[in-house]
């Protein structure tokens, strides 16, 4: 049985966190992570949703796998999941992490690596790394610094604490938080929102945003109009604002639109 499994219904994908007792990331896990992402990558979902079994989220790395290991054995084990990472912030789709319970060490860096976040009132997140003399392995720290700020970052790596879904909602670290038990709904009604947007907008705007994050704000307005203007050539966004124009001639709100087109990116 794998530690992370993938359904897909209709346009949405979801990977599921499956290790009993604090779904830690077993080496197993990281692979099923890399593999069901690479999977969804090439299907024609339009949004992915990482949820987990049980009563948390994703404790971290599975300490039990690396004690005695010589640490040229244990990095291409670890930069597996650095891959993973990489593949999932790569996607063109949006995706959305879901978190209930605790999300520490390698499941902070998993969220992190999501576009939006979902938790619930009593989910707590933390870096425990330095409680074992490492560091946050996947570059949690820097992530955290490019968010939140090089001091606030530092706490959180140094220290080791506890925070609070309220506390990373109000550092821009989660979107939203819902009560313990609306929080399948929300995912749903989220993810359905999601996959019903403009598929070729989105891809656009991440692949913005990742050009911004490698090269700076010059970097993403160079290419700009270059991936922006093409969106005007689809029908159904011809479609779309001409419908918007009418609206707005009447005084009415621009209409709610399923988008179906492919996304392009």
């Amino acid at each position: 049985m794998p530690f992370a499994h993938l359904a897909i219904g209709g346009s949405i994908a979801t990977i599921s966190l499956d290790h009993p007792k604090g779904n830690r990331i077993n080496f197993a896990m990281r692979e099923d992570l890399l593999t069901t992402i690479r999977q969804v990558a090439v299907s024609d979902v339009r949004v992915l949703v990482i949820r987990a079994e049980g009563d948390d989220f994703c404790l971290g790395g599975d300490v039990h796998d690396w004690p005695g290991i010589p640490a040229r054995e244990l990095r291409p084990k670890i930069e597996t999941f650095a891959e993973a990472l990489n593949q999932l912030e790569g996607l063109s789709i949006p995706t959305v992490a879901v978190v209930q319970g605790r999300c520490m060490g390698g499941g902070l860096e998993l969220i992190l690596s999501c576009d939006l976040v979902v938790a619930t009132e009593s989910a707590v997140f933390s870096c425990p790394e330095a409680l074992l003399g490492i560091v946050t392995l996947q570059g949690g720290v820097i992530q955290l610094a490019e968010r939140i700020g090089r001091a606030r970052a530092l706490e959180f790596a140094f220290l080791s604490d506890l925070h609070s879904a309220d506390e990373m909602a109000r550092l821009n670290l989660i979107n939203r938080v819902v009560p313990d038990d609306q929080l399948e709904d929300a995912c749903r009604a989220l993810a359905d929102r999601l996959a019903s947007g403009p598929p070729a907008a989105y891809a656009t705007t991440k692949l913005l945003m990742r050009t911004w994050a490698a090269g700076g704000l010059a970097a993403a307005r160079s290419i700009l109009y270059d991936v922006s203007m093409p969106l005007f050539e689809a029908d159904e966004v011809q479609t779309v604002l001409q419908g918007a124009s009418a609206a707005a001639k009447e005084g009415r709100p621009f209409p709610k639109h399923e988008f179906s087109q492919p996304r392009t990116l």
